[in-house]
């Protein structure tokens, strides 16, 4: 059979690469010293940002990764996209005329020719130099998945040299090696949104995904596999119970959502709780959950 797996949060654990995303995005607006609004140290731009992740609670599935205007993975669902989120809707605040947002951002434009909060979490993410920090569970899972005849693929965002590259320094020999495919682009949306109702939340109502994501679509339809495993819902696992339902996959094997301590609980509950809309999705803790 074969197995589509995502990288990061899968392969590996990002917790450590989100806290450093935070840390130069943090420390970039720390380093403006902007003494007229209060935010001439690290502490008191921590706190700024803490004050603006708690407004953006309030409405959870408003904010996240964007493309094409709309969002494409809400912004608490991993360590990466909770940055990109803070940053969405720290741009939110710009264009709603909040005042502190907008004299930050306008100092950012000034100074570092950086253009919006958006344009500064990617530069953030673009510091790191952390190595990343291996599953030593998954290696295993895969390597006796493929010895037992299995074809894994690995679809991801990250980059086909950078996945390479850390195949090799975890000792992934060619005889146990997944193929990769880098550059998906699964947050990509089209031109049409195309929702799937995944719960009805007691709070907010339906809460939906767009699943118009064509570079995805199309990896997966030339590879067809048989079981996904991911750990972001929206942009591992939204599209294929899409291409399941409309008979373009047969997924006989199954999609799996690879719940870690990052995992949002809120995720979770909607995904495998009473309200859920998509039974089709297995939440794991464990590899032994995923037999191969």
């Amino acid at each position: 059979m074969r197995i589509v797996m995502d990288f990061d949060g899968v392969y590996t654990d990002p917790t450590d690469e989100g806290i450093a995303c935070f840390q130069h995005f943090r420390d970039k607006i720390a380093n403006l010293k902007l003494k007229a609004v209060g935010l001439e140290s690290s502490q008191q731009v921590d706190s700024w940002l803490g004050e603006a992740r708690a407004r953006s609670a309030s409405r959870p599935f408003h904010f996240g990764w964007r493309s094409e205007g709309r969002v494409s993975a809400f912004m608490f669902e991993d360590p990466f996209i909770r940055n990109i989120g803070l940053a969405d809707f720290l741009d939110h605040l710009v264009e709603i005329g909040d005042k502190k947002a907008r004299f930050v951002l306008g100092h950012l434009i000034k100074e570092e020719k950086i253009q919006s909060y958006g344009e500064l979490s990617e530069w953030s993410f673009h510091q790191l130099k952390l190595k990343k920090k291996p599953d030593p569970q998954t290696k295993a899972w895969v390597e006796d998945a493929i010895n037992k005849g299995h074809e894994v693929y690995i679809v991801s965002n990250s980059s086909t040299e950078k996945i390479e590259e850390f195949l090799n320094q975890n000792s992934y020999s060619l005889t146990t090696r997944p193929k990769v495919r880098g550059g998906a682009k699964k947050f990509g949306l089209g031109t049409s949104a195309k929702p799937l109702v995944i719960a009805k939340d007691k709070n907010y109502g339906d809460v939906k995904v767009d699943t118009d994501r064509p570079m995805y679509e199309q990896a997966l339809l030339e590879i067809r596999p048989d079981a996904i495993i991911g750990d972001v819902f929206c942009l591992d696992l939204a599209l294929p119970i899409r291409l399941q339902r409309e008979g373009k996959l047969d997924l006989k094997w199954g999609l799996f959502y690879r719940h870690r301590d990052y995992t949002p609980s809120q995720m979770v509950d909607l995904v495998s709780g009473r309200e859920s809309k998509v039974p089709e999705v297995k939440v794991i803790r464990d590899w032994s959950q995923v037999k191969s």
